[in-house]
């Protein structure tokens, strides 16, 4: 199953976000995987093909996350996008309400100018409702961010940057025989409140038969200021099928 994961992540066109509500589970140990394939061929060939993987693991003291997403696109046979990321996280669950998380996360997205991202950060989640299958959450923490750019003749950015940011989420997530989760983050920089981004996303999940998901998703993000020729709003629609255990 590892091996199945990695090798999605490093094939990846996914967003350089993970939702990491849809994966927190109160069983065992838990996991899954899911994959889409489309194409449109005719005028113009484009073939998009997109992956992602999580396992879940619970203990007496806490709860460890990997996720792990990616895809890859073609346009009239040559790569025009290419991105992925591998998402770590420990949950420290002595309380039920007030809950310490250390995170770490490596990304790169092609289509953003992103060569490579790192990332590392704590901060406290605090669960404002928690039943049997609904649960809403407030998160707050400090992260120090690295990227390599790949830029434009004229961008004046810098090629490489590190700082620490503020990243604050909210999250809903309902889970029943439908799925339902969405997460928003907003990530200021504290050396430039001007440099802000913002990212969420919508997941549904539905049954068809035995662990087979189908699930749709949104995924949205805002840049303030992005490097030179990328936009600063990008909205992805997705749907995928895959495997929940």
């Amino acid at each position: 199953m590892v091996a199945v994961l990695l090798i999605l992540l490093f094939s990846a066109s996914l967003q350089a976000q993970v939702n990491i509500e849809t994966y927190r589970d109160k069983r065992g140990v838990t996991g899954g995987a899911r994959f889409s394939l489309s194409s449109d061929l005719g005028n113009v060939d484009v073939v998009n093909s997109a992956g992602a993987g999580h396992i879940t693991v619970n203990t007496s003291k806490g709860v460890f996350l990997g996720v792990f997403k990616g895809g890859v696109g073609f346009l009239g046979g040559k790569r025009f996008a290419n991105n992925g990321v591998l998402h770590l996280r420990w949950t420290y669950t002595a309380s039920p309400r007030y809950q310490p998380e250390l995170f770490s996360q490596v990304d790169y997205a092609k289509a953003r100018r992103l060569d490579g991202r790192t990332l590392a950060g704590a901060g406290l989640r605090f669960n404002v409702y928690a039943g049997e299958r609904s649960t809403l959450s407030l998160g707050n923490a400090l992260m120090w961010e690295h990227e390599g750019l790949d830029l434009v003749p004229g961008d004046r950015h810098p090629s490489s940057t590190a700082l620490v940011r503020l990243s604050t989420y909210v999250n809903l997530s309902i889970q029943g025989q439908v799925g339902f989760s969405t997460t928003a983050y907003a990530q200021p920089a504290l050396s430039d409140p001007g440099d802000v981004r913002i990212l969420g996303t919508v997941e549904l999940s539905t049954p068809i038969i035995g662990p087979l998901r189908q699930t749709t998703s949104v995924d949205f993000r805002i840049d303030s200021e992005p490097p030179q020729g990328v936009d600063k709003e990008d909205v992805k629609f997705g749907t995928s099928f895959g495997l929940k255990f």
